[in-house]
């Protein structure tokens, strides 16, 4: 009611007196009093004016440049688009880097001048020495690795039987080992798989007789690596047997060169298992050169 009357007076001073006030020239307080405005809005207004000061003296201490760059419309479209791609880069880059740092898969392929040796009575040599691949495949995640690797030689003798008959192998061994890795040391277990097939030739009989032995076995296996700017040395030895095995044993030295880092690596050594079976010793040996690398 008291708002309505001041209106109405106010009306009536401006048609009929000279001495009419605008509202403009109201205080605050007066404002207030007679509800023209509030309190809030009063300081409302004050923070939004300060805000607009300030942005205002922000501007006047850039440069002429700065200045464009800051009044520039923003196109949020782009920034959109930008932040969408940029996330997914850095999740993708997050990810991919853990995974690398838990889990590597690790080929190698290895070619061997192998040379087989029968030891019977004596020492059997072959007629001619063989070379042979050697895959290899490792997969690790954290300190643990699964490491599978086959071998094979065909091998043949001349004049090693009763009057003077051959006698020509063909030998498998595969090999699954699980072992844990710790500091430059991979230590563990190993399942193996070893298969002989063999060809008695009598020529002055004209009689041929065929055998094959199949022996599965478990062994204990160390691997060493050592590492020192783009040279690598890797070394290790295994031994294993059962009910019809003797003994059987592995060794090898392998000295390598990085060519990019981890991801491919030439190394050549020496290589040597060997594996006796009821009193008839097969060993396998000879130089070795290796190409492989982690992934």
């Amino acid at each position: 009611m008291k708002k309505i009357i001041i209106v109405i007076s106010t009306l009536v001073l401006s048609l009929f007196s000279d001495d009419y006030i605008p509202l403009s020239n109201l205080s605050d307080k007066q404002k207030e009093e007679y509800n023209f405005i509030n309190k809030n809005s009063i300081e409302k207004i004050e923070e939004d004016s300060y805000k607009k000061v300030k942005d205002i003296k922000i501007l006047n201490n850039q440069t002429k440049e700065e200045k464009q760059e800051l009044l520039k419309p923003i196109n949020k479209e782009f920034v959109k688009e930008y932040k969408k791609d940029n996330i997914l880069k850095d999740e993708r880059k997050i990810s991919q880097n853990s995974f690398s740092e838990d889990f590597s898969i690790t080929p190698k392929l290895t070619y061997s001048f192998l040379k087989t040796d029968v030891f019977m009575t004596g020492k059997v040599s072959v007629v001619e020495e063989r070379g042979t691949l050697i895959p290899e495949l490792s997969i690790a995640y954290k300190n643990h690795i699964l490491k599978a690797e086959t071998m094979n030689s065909k091998a043949y003798f001349e004049g090693v039987l009763i009057n003077n008959g051959d006698f020509s192998t063909d030998s498998s061994w595969d090999k699954l080992s699980y072992l844990y890795k710790y500091q430059n040391v991979n230590m563990g277990l190993g399942y193996n798989v070893y298969t002989l097939k063999g060809n008695f030739i009598f020529n002055q009989y004209d009689l041929n007789f065929y055998g094959e032995d199949k022996e599965e076995f478990p062994s204990l296996d160390v691997h060493f690596k050592n590492e020192e700017n783009n040279l690598q040395a890797e070394y290790g030895a295994s031994y294993g047997k059962n009910n019809n095995i003797d003994y059987s044993y592995e060794y090898y030295l392998n000295l390598g060169y990085k060519l990019f880092k981890d991801n491919l690596i030439m190394s050549a050594g020496y290589k040597n298992k060997t594996i006796e079976i009821d009193g008839v010793r097969f060993q396998y040996k000879g130089p070795i050169l290796t190409l492989g690398g982690t992934f």
